[in-house]
């Protein structure tokens, strides 16, 4: 992969991330654990439990996001980046535009 190439998705994933930081922080409050004491019914305090464990899910799923893009960024520092992890053939830069944390060429997605 050349140096254009690699700055290229240098920028993909550091933008992305930018966007989960800013993402998982709108999320803090979702998440905060309902207070006992809080004067609402109990149909209201279900409800609002509920919202909280999907804000809880949809944070876990970004959190693995971001985890995925700083493993994905490990890989462009060593060069592996772009290269399956299953066959060792080449990933479609259009593959990668969309999802620069894939690990897998789409034969060997499909096959999973």
């Amino acid at each position: 992969m050349d140096s254009t190439t690699q700055q290229h998705y240098t920028d993909v994933i550091t933008s992305r991330l930018a966007e989960i930081e800013s993402e998982l922080k709108e999320l803090e409050e979702s998440t905060e654990a309902i207070s006992p004491d809080v004067s609402i019914g109990r149909l209201s305090r279900l409800d609002a439990m509920q919202h909280q464990q999907i804000a809880l899910s949809g944070k876990r799923r970004i959190e693995e996001e971001r985890n995925r893009l700083h493993e994905a960024q490990r890989r462009l520092i060593t060069g592996s980046f772009g290269s399956c992890l299953l066959c060792g053939g080449a990933i479609a830069p259009e593959r990668l535009e969309i999802q620069p944390a894939a690990v897998s060429c789409v034969p060997c997605a499909q096959k999973r």
